[in-house]
């Protein structure tokens, strides 16, 4: 840390005692408040301070001065950004209740959809996983309510063989859905 000049006479004018000091001052404020910007207008607000009230200070050491007016802005602007940090804690935590107080809301007032939606989407999954023949067979027989013999003539298949497609269609879901089998038998029955 640099030396603080001593006892300087006053300039004339403001410009000159503030180009004159300022970068060694926006150093010592910036080395409290951590922030360039802030520094630079926490020593001109003080320079100002300084300027407003020169006829009515006694003052032999205008840089000490100005220095102690910067240390008492610097603490300041910290116990203030102490305040304004806590307040914007406050408020996140604030909005993290009242969102976490809706999730709840929502995922209480249905949970059955939630359930529903999972086990559709393991459906879904599963249906993918199946051969073509397989899936086509099963959503033949379970979505468009087609009997063994309209999708034997339109597979190629025996009704054996499409009796055989779906029971490994259904064995397949039972596995993949057998956290959800209470759910699963009220929405596919044939579970």
């Amino acid at each position: 840390m640099e030396k603080q000049p001593k006892n300087v006479v006053l300039p004339h004018g403001f410009e000159e005692i503030y180009a004159k000091y300022k970068s060694y001052f926006v150093r010592i404020a910036l080395s409290y408040v951590r922030d360039r910007m802030a520094a630079e207008d926490i020593v001109t607000d003080s320079f100002v301070v300084f300027w407003e009230n020169r006829h009515e200070l006694d003052v032999r050491n205008i840089p000490a001065y100005i220095y102690t007016v910067i240390i008492h802005k610097c603490r300041n602007w910290l116990r203030d950004r102490q305040q304004h940090l806590r307040a914007h804690d406050n408020l996140q935590r604030a909005e993290l209740r009242i969102l976490s107080d809706y999730v709840l809301r929502q995922t209480a007032d249905d949970p059955g959809k939630l359930l529903l939606d999972e086990a559709l989407h393991i459906i879904e999954r599963e249906l993918l996983r199946m051969s073509p023949v397989r899936r086509r067979v099963f959503i033949a027989y379970r979505y468009e309510e087609m009997s063994y013999r309209e999708i034997a003539a339109i597979c190629s298949l025996t009704e054996s063989q499409v009796d055989y497609e779906i029971r490994a269609a259904k064995k397949m879901l039972r596995v993949a859905l057998k956290d959800y089998l209470p759910l699963a038998a009220w929405l596919v029955p044939f579970l």
